[in-house]
């Protein structure tokens, strides 16, 4: 009988987006019996703890709902000959998966898919009044995610997003900078899409995109 001792875990981050790729071995669980995995931008991705090292209690932050998902899982299952999904119950999607690495690499491959196609997936197209527009807009906000081209002047790498019907806006948690994307025509694309990177102005309010009334990149000062 072989024991497999080495796993591997993939998952994507709640913070940044971006799919992370760790190994996880069973010797890890010796004495501490707890083992914290994080993303390269520092936010946690996933811990797994167990008494025995027979059952393992699992929880991840899923990058679908923001929220915490929690399971207890069997060795086998964990350090299987199989990818174990990591569902979010609120989408029915895989956050990530554990498993044989090459196991693991294929499912990722099999699920990934760009920000508008989760978008479109997810039924945010209907609520877009421009969908073509917005989910052009996306899938470029989603290629600079992964170059690491966002950020704000005043340090912070890690932005976050909403989603509204006419826009994108980016936040920076730290300085409240905000940047607006606009998605109303074919002029907005063009514009974001000639971008190769995106740096908020600290403490101010930028639009991206847009030239109405020679707005583009007009810094704002917030009220």
């Amino acid at each position: 009988m072989i024991l497999t001792t080495h796993t591997s875990v993939a998952i994507q981050c709640s913070q940044c987006g971006e799919l992370e790729f760790h190994g996880l071995s069973l010797f890890a669980f010796s004495g501490k019996g707890r083992v914290n995995l994080y993303c390269r931008c520092g936010e946690s991705l996933i811990s797994v703890a167990t008494r025995d090292r027979k059952y393992f209690n699992t929880s991840f932050n899923c990058a679908f709902c923001g929220q915490v998902h929690y399971l207890r899982l069997k060795r086998s299952a964990c350090w299987g000959k199989n990818a174990l999904p990591l569902v979010c119950p609120e989408v029915e999607a895989s956050a990530g998966f554990i498993g044989p690495k090459q196991k693991v690499t294929q499912a990722c491959q099999e699920r990934e898919k760009s920000i508008a196609e989760l978008a479109s997936e997810l039924g945010y197209e209907d609520e877009f009044e421009n969908p073509e527009v917005m989910l052009k807009l996306l899938d470029h906000l989603h290629c600079l995610a992964k170059d690491g081209a966002l950020g704000c002047q005043c340090g912070n790498h890690n932005l976050t997003f909403e989603l509204l019907p006419d826009r994108i806006e980016l936040y920076c948690d730290i300085c409240e900078a905000v940047g607006v994307i606009y998605g109303e025509n074919a002029e907005n694309i063009r514009i974001f899409e000639g971008m190769t990177a995106v740096n908020l102005d600290e403490n101010k309010t930028v639009l991206l995109n847009c030239t109405q009334h020679g707005r583009f990149r007009k810094a704002i000062e917030e009220e």
